[in-house]
């Protein structure tokens, strides 16, 4: 009798285990079939990284990009309108708008490197506005072809550093500007003046910008040699006169830079989309 009862314990004891272990294996089921369910909705949902880039989700059309002012940081709007369009897949062509006096060379330099980077994927046109010197027309020597006004300012090319000095101003008021330290620092000069360790510093600086600045027009605009002399040395012309000089190739506007696309690539046409990357910025 016993035997029999410690026999239907174990059977029931048996019994336990095997339901323990069916709902511990049906939760642990649930568990990994809810980690699948998961896994598969997000394999399934439609694929949006490309469409985070502005520009990314239009069909492919013509951007524009006008530099107006100064060229004075990499901050500027321009600059980062142009960093939109090196990563826009669909931009077929730029046109390239120059309404600019001039800026900072190192600026300057980094926009025309962003520039051949846009060139080497697409053609670029320029429109001169009112003015393109100096910076301004770095820029725009980057273009297949430069389109510009009968009255445009253009040219301009050199480079002038400027630094002001306050010294005399300082002594007039009672006032002596003293730093110690080994070396020399050019943020001293407003108030110390001049030395000629900053005096050979400036020109050499003002002339290695400079000849960068020659043989970057020259590369650009296919001059000779003499050729480049006429139109170095900070000259500026009217848009007529930088026609005969090499400087632009057409007098026209920023339609004329949308004939000229549609001459080279048949799938620009007059239905193309002209983007202005203005408004991706706000």
């Amino acid at each position: 009798m016993a035997r029999a009862k410690t026999k239907a314990v174990v059977q029931d004891s048996d019994v336990c285990r095997q339901v323990m272990y069916a709902l511990a294996l049906k939760k642990y089921a649930r568990r990994w079939l809810f980690v699948i369910v998961c896994c598969l909705f997000y394999l399934l949902l439609p694929r949006g990284s490309e469409n985070t880039l502005p520009g990314a989700g239009l069909e492919r059309h013509v951007a524009t990009v006008s530099v107006e002012g100064p060229v004075e940081g990499m901050s500027d709007k321009w600059y980062r309108e142009l960093e939109i369009v090196a990563n826009s897949p669909n931009a077929a062509a730029l046109i390239l708008t120059i309404d600019s006096p001039g800026g900072v060379v190192s600026i300057a330099d980094a926009g025309y490197s962003l520039l051949k980077r846009i060139h080497a994927r697409i053609p670029v046109v320029t429109v001169v506005g009112n003015t393109a010197a100096s910076a301004g027309y770095l820029l725009a020597s980057t273009g297949d072809v430069i389109f510009a006004r009968e009255t445009s300012i253009v040219g301009s090319i050199g480079v002038l550093l400027e630094i002001p000095i306050f010294k005399q101003l300082l002594e007039n008021v009672g006032i002596e500007y003293r730093n110690a330290g080994v070396g020399h620092n050019l943020d001293v000069v407003p108030f110390q003046g001049l030395n000629d360790f900053t005096n050979k510093y400036l020109e050499l600086a003002g002339e290695d910008s400079y000849r960068w600045f020659r043989s970057t027009v020259q590369y650009e605009r296919r001059l000779s040699d003499d050729a480049l002399k006429k139109v170095i040395g900070g000259k500026i012309f009217l848009g007529h006169e930088a026609l005969t000089l090499g400087l632009v190739d057409a007098i026209g506007d920023g339609s004329s830079a949308l004939d000229w696309l549609s001459q080279q690539d048949a799938s620009i046409t007059s239905n193309t989309k002209v983007i202005d990357y203005s408004r991706f910025l706000g």
